[in-house]
């Protein structure tokens, strides 16, 4: 074939192929100065950012994280309340069964204590709706520890002022314990926005509503009594109504509630 008329015929083709051959010796030069070790293109490119923080704000960020760590735990450890394997559902069986085990259990202790003490006291006086499902049930078992300590409490308080004072009336009845199921199963806790953490996935409470009559000192001793760490009963409300007469009993009116991190009870079961 003639040459010149293949030129001529392809032309445009040859002007593109040229064009081409030229750019990729252009970027293989510019490629070969980047990342050839030797070059000073390549050590300028390739050199290590400076540093942002020095050693003494690593340390100094390092120190405040654990400070912060620490407080975290000393705040748990007086909030929280940390719930015995015996008001675990895990090794129990049927938890149905096992919640009626329990709570008929607890208000046989509950009238034993009463009894010995002659404190007023009626079976229907201790109550909890019916659970549900396990999520349910493991929340009940969770507020019938609540009330088991409640009344452990409130009678350690009786026995408190007593052994300091024989004639003192102490506890005289113990007239309502009971679970607050509207605001434990109501979602008291408000609901996390889109990005934000649900406290809900993090900690489980539970609300106890009481009612006793007392004389002061172990209004007082059971007050006291409240605060442990890891075995907290925090306060929501409290009201005391003065006796008419002298020489009568207070009458309390009052809810609590339990907070329990969910890491903390998942470990144990």
């Amino acid at each position: 074939m003639d040459l010149g008329a293949f030129v001529q015929e392809n032309k445009r083709w040859l002007v593109g192929v040229g064009i081409g051959g030229l750019c990729w010796l252009i970027g293989s030069a510019i490629v070969q100065a980047i990342y050839d070790p030797g070059s000073a293109a390549s050590a300028k490119s390739l050199k290590a950012p400076a540093e942002v923080y020095d050693q003494a704000a690593l340390s100094a960020a390092t120190t405040e994280a654990e400070q912060l760590a620490a407080e975290r735990a000393r705040l748990q450890r007086e909030l929280a309340f940390v719930q015995g394997d015996k008001f675990l559902p895990a090794g129990k069986g049927a938890l149905d069964e096992y919640l009626l085990q329990i709570g008929r259990a607890m208000k046989r202790t509950i009238a034993s204590a009463a009894n010995e003490r002659e404190v007023q006291f009626a079976d229907a006086n201790v109550a909890w709706d019916a659970a549900n499902g396990p999520d349910e049930i493991r929340a009940t078992l969770f507020g019938l520890e609540l009330l088991d300590e409640v009344q452990k409490r409130l009678f350690a308080a009786h026995d408190q002022v007593r052994s300091k004072a024989p004639e003192a009336r102490g506890l005289r009845a113990l007239l309502a314990l009971k679970l607050d199921t509207r605001r434990n199963r109501g979602g008291n806790l408000r609901t996390a926005k889109p990005g934000e953490v649900d406290l809900r996935d993090l900690v489980m409470q539970e609300h106890v509503t009481f009612q006793f009559q007392a004389d002061e000192p172990v209004l007082l001793a059971f007050l006291e009594s409240l605060r442990v760490p890891d075995r907290t009963l925090v306060l929501d409300s409290w009201q005391v109504v003065r006796p008419t007469r002298v020489g009568e009993p207070c009458t309390v009116k009052g809810m609590l509630h339990g907070l329990a991190f969910k890491t903390a009870v998942e470990g144990k079961q």
